[in-house]
């Protein structure tokens, strides 16, 4: 398993469950994460749930109600649903990004597999019976399958397919800040503004994480020790000079580890595969955030394939009923992340404004829900 992320430690739970002897490779030293969060929704949960990890996952999120959209000056103008609550579970749940990480990883080590992490893939090599990996460590190891969940600039499918499918931008960019939250914020919280939105998530243990989405042209290069001034900034300027979680958005100046993430995106076409190497999560469909199910495609991803291998099919018919059975979803997924991103920018202008906030009262809930009936589907 390339990338010890949260596709590739639930992928790796899921194999070693089956009996499947498992290592697992990442190229950093260890998980630590710029502050930032994550949700889940049911589907993720679901999956979860099957690879037994659900009991400890909900000890550290935060169940939300429906998300809450205002307007720049405070005004309530929406409130979207995560979807119905099925199979007993949150519809959705808000985790540390870290934390989750730490708990997979330690459920990885307790089912036996090997984690090495500031590890990395230096050659591949495959035959009809067996991969050959040459590690950094200069060791090498023979393996029945090698798994791709290395993540948006994927070595393992460079290797696969070269340059043929490379990530391209979105045009829209992602600020993410861990804060103290104030004890009035109990559920996700959404500032729609101009060109964008500034969002505000509780976690548990009193604090939030704020997230800034926007156009954002070009290919700047930030420095990264003004990423906090430059998140109050544009978040600032999102809200005009509303007083609206303005203690919330001044907090941001003193932020420590402010995430920067260009939205950049890749969908690889059939096949994910070659022989016995394969990509999952996002080394084959990274999408936009805004069905907050990036994460739980990558889990599904991982569940489903174990499922599947744990069967007497041959390992291409496994690849094959994988790909009929995800590419569909994960695609319809990506699809509609990419147009919400859109038609969120598209709100620079007071009057490209009101159309906006327009939209999210007329349009976006039957919108809405129509994935979410997707997510609730059968992964």
């Amino acid at each position: 398993m390339v990338g010890a992320g949260i596709g590739g430690l639930c992928a790796a739970v899921a194999l070693a469950r089956n009996g499947v002897e498992v290592d697992v490779i990442d190229i950093k030293p260890d998980n630590s994460v710029a502050g930032v969060g994550w949700g889940l929704r049911t589907n993720g949960l679901r999956a979860l749930r099957e690879i037994g990890l659900l009991d400890d996952t909900l000890a550290i999120g935060f169940p939300t109600p429906p998300l809450s959209y205002y307007d720049q000056n405070g005004r309530h103008v929406v409130d979207i649903s995560y979807g119905r609550k099925l199979d007993g579970l949150p519809n959705n749940v808000q985790l540390p990004r870290l934390g989750f990480l730490e708990m997979a990883s330690a459920r990885a080590l307790e089912l036996g597999c090997n984690i090495m992490m500031a590890t990395t893939a230096v050659d591949i090599q495959q035959d009809d019976a067996g991969v050959t990996v040459k590690l950094s460590d200069e060791s090498s190891r023979r393996y029945d399958l090698v798994l791709g969940f290395d993540g948006i600039n994927s070595q393992v499918r460079e290797y696969l397919f070269g340059q043929k499918y490379v990530p391209a931008r979105s045009g829209g960019v992602a600020w993410r800040a861990a804060v103290p939250a104030p004890d009035s914020l109990k559920g996700a919280l959404f500032c729609h503004g101009f060109g964008g939105k500034v969002g505000f998530v509780p976690l548990v243990g009193g604090m939030m994480y704020v997230i800034v989405t926007h156009h954002e042209p070009g290919r700047p290069r930030h420095d990264p020790d003004a990423f906090a001034e430059i998140m109050h900034k544009t978040a600032r300027e999102m809200m005009g000079d509303s007083e609206f979680m303005a203690d919330a958005i001044a907090s941001l100046r003193t932020a420590k580890n402010v995430a920067y993430t260009p939205l950049n995106t890749i969908m690889v076409p059939y096949p994910w595969h070659r022989g016995r190497v394969m990509i999952m999560g996002d080394a084959a469909h990274a999408t936009t955030p805004y069905l907050g199910s990036g994460a739980a495609m990558a889990i599904e991803d991982g569940v489903v394939f174990a499922r599947l291998l744990d069967s007497d099919d041959t390992l291409y018919d496994v690849q094959t009923k994988f790909m009929a059975r995800r590419y569909p979803r994960v695609k319809t997924v990506w699809d509609w992340s990419l147009k919400m991103m859109h038609e969120e920018f598209d709100s620079a202008t007071p009057e490209a404004l009101e159309r906006r906030l327009a939209y999210l009262v007329n349009e976006e809930p039957a919108a809405i829900d129509y994935i979410n009936r997707i997510l609730e589907s059968d992964y």
